[in-house]
């Protein structure tokens, strides 16, 4: 409805209301100013009612979002943040102002930024849902570019970038999560310049308080970078350390020069596969095992009669290496012809995982029932109308069923495909094949496939693995991002950490669903040391984000066109309220003077 269309209904609404409540004869002498104090208030009550536009259509005041980050004062030059501050202040009042970094909210602009992130979404969120522009002042530096795109039309940002400065940081790290004693890694580190620094550096690396290498930074021009390589020997211990990668020669931003992430080691515990026919299957086991279990992890298969290879090199060994291996293990998994290495309770290890599919022309069966078993907690969450059927010819025999499978709709002539096999040597025996098909489905199915992998794994290691329980998605945590998991075996978990130096305790819930992956809010830096579900969790939370040179990810302009202009509706003109009490008030008084009710 056009406002001259609602202003018109308005006043002839007016008019009739006053014309039948003061009709021809009614008090002659004040009837006239009776009946435009009707129509006035009439019109103001329809006015409020209808939100009817008032004014000259012009864009509503814009919301002035300004980046509080830390990254404005990497340098030592504070003249950027000064003049941010100075363009909110030009750009809109105090209360059309907010703060965003960590989060977006309505304070006054600190005299140095600190914020460890620099989120603009919740600030564009939040000006869209009342239809708002937003000017957003930042020094380029956004973690969220894209959400921009969401911002109202006629919204801008204002760009303030920031001064180079001579400086190199570590960007980032690329470390195995394990080894053993004794092995040699390699491990990456790459470092990035700001402006050319004209001193020498190297890497060096260290794990806990163990210095290990140091390896030379080429020289960097301005935005330029490099990856550092190095191997190191594994120190002797048996736990998880903190690998540390820190520039030998400081210069402008020290925060910059550490990154560390948890390396687990260990001097006897070891997880061997060996395997007599590889395929998708063992696959997709290996790598959640090498993922989500706290041991190291070889493998072995044999191409032909007593040639045997390992696993990534392929490099031949001889059969007897692969039985050594096999006897000190603790965990073996044995796929294929799961008798190779003899006898199953004859081979020295305190856990087996034995995997036999059948031939390839192997019926299809549907997972039907999960019953009670050592495995059930974590089994008795898949959903099994939603996997893939898999192959099985031969039943899995003894011990206690975990997965039962039948080739129709129905539960009847239902087979044993996985059993749990209790003793002084802990046995899981799976007789199907194609639960790789689960893996790679992905949703419901995906966490199907870790749940059988990981409650096996976790009951064969007697609680000491920790393949139930999710694991860090990321190697390198940062200071003010959030923390990812991918998901273990249950949909919930439950996180206690306890940061060295303060003692800071946190504790988190991961809440997965049906999902893989979950977030919890960001670790301030430091090393933090706790259990996840009970299992061993050590964090180093590396510094933020912001310290690192990063070239703009946007530049200053108008975004998503021009402004909408708008008339202000009556709603928000407070006067228009006093007013219309006024008018009913005044005529209620000349009413009461006149003798009228």
């Amino acid at each position: 409805m056009s406002p001259v269309i609602g202003w018109g209904l308005a006043l002839g609404a007016g008019l009739v209301v006053a014309w039948i409540a003061y009709p021809s004869g009614a008090v002659p002498r004040i009837r006239p100013l009776l009946m435009f104090l009707r129509v006035l208030a009439v019109i103001a009550v329809l006015a409020l009612l209808f939100d009817l536009p008032i004014g000259e259509a012009r864009p509503p005041a814009p919301l002035v979002a300004i980046d509080a980050s830390a990254s404005w004062t990497r340098g030592a030059d504070s003249a950027s943040w000064r003049l941010a501050r100075d363009s909110a202040a030009a750009a809109g009042t105090a209360a059309q102002t907010v703060v965003f970094g960590d989060s977006a909210r309505n304070a006054t602009i600190p005299s140095q930024p600190a914020d460890l992130a620099s989120r603009v979404a919740p600030a564009i969120q939040r000006a869209a849902a009342t239809g708002q522009r937003i000017v957003v002042i930042t020094d380029g530096g956004l973690d969220d570019p894209d959400a921009l795109l969401q911002a109202v039309a006629g919204s801008r940002v204002v760009v303030l970038p920031l001064r180079p400065t001579a400086d190199r940081a570590l960007a980032d790290i690329s470390v195995p999560s394990e080894g053993r004693v004794g092995d040699t890694i390699t491990v990456q580190a790459r470092v990035v310049a700001d402006a050319a620094a004209p001193s020498a550096t190297s890497v060096r690396w260290s794990l806990d308080a163990a210095a290990l290498t140091e390896s030379p930074v080429p020289a960097l021009a301005a935005g330029g970078e490099a990856v550092v390589e190095s191997r190191i020997v594994i120190p002797p211990g048996d736990s998880i350390a903190v690998l540390r990668a820190s520039l030998v020669v400081g210069d402008m931003q020290p925060r910059n020069d550490t990154l560390a992430a948890a390396f687990r080691r260990g001097a006897r515990q070891r997880v061997v596969i060996v395997s007599t026919a590889p395929d998708a299957d063992l696959r997709d086991v290996a790598t959640s095992l090498r993922a989500n279990v706290a041991l190291p992890t070889d493998a072995y298969f044999r191409i032909a009669a007593g040639r045997w290879v390992r696993d990534n090199t392929f490099a031949p060994v001889e059969e007897s290496v692969v039985r050594a291996a096999v006897r000190g293990a603790t965990l073996a998994v044995l796929h294929g012809d799961t008798t190779v290495m003899g006898a199953p309770s004859g081979l020295g290890t305190r856990a087996l995982l034995l995997l036999a599919p059948p031939d390839a022309d192997a019926p299809e069966l549907m997972v039907r029932a999960a019953p009670s078993s050592p495995l059930q907690a974590a089994l008795s969450g898949i959903v099994l109308e939603s996997l893939p059927p898999l192959m099985a010819t031969s039943p899995a025999r003894g011990g206690v069923a975990a997965l039962n499978a039948a080739p129709g709709a129905a539960a009847t002539g239902a087979m044993t495909i996985v059993t749990a096999i209790d003793g002084d040597v802990r046995r899981v025996v799976i007789t199907a094949a194609g639960y790789s098909r689960w893996r790679a489905r992905g949703g419901v199915s995906e966490a199907a496939f870790q749940a059988l992998v990981g409650s096996s794994t976790d009951w064969l290691l007697g609680a000491r693995g920790r393949a139930a329980v999710p694991v860090l998605s990321t190697q390198v945590v940062r200071a003010g991002a959030v923390v990812r998991w991918r998901r273990g075996a249950q949909p919930r978990s439950t996180i206690v950490l306890t940061r060295d130096g303060d003692r800071a305790v946190r504790r988190d819930s991961l809440v997965f669903g049906t999902l893989v992956e979950a977030t919890m809010p960001a670790l301030a830096g430091g090393v933090w040391r706790g259990t996840v579900d009970g299992i061993p969790v050590v964090i180093p939370v590396s510094a933020s984000r912001e310290w690192l040179p990063r070239a703009s990810t946007v530049r200053t302009g108008a975004l998503n066109g021009p402004a909408i202009a708008m008339r202000r509706g009556a709603r928000s003109i407070s006067w228009i309220y006093l007013a219309t009490v006024l008018l009913l008030a005044m005529e209620w008084l000349l009413r009461r003077r006149a003798g009228l009710r």
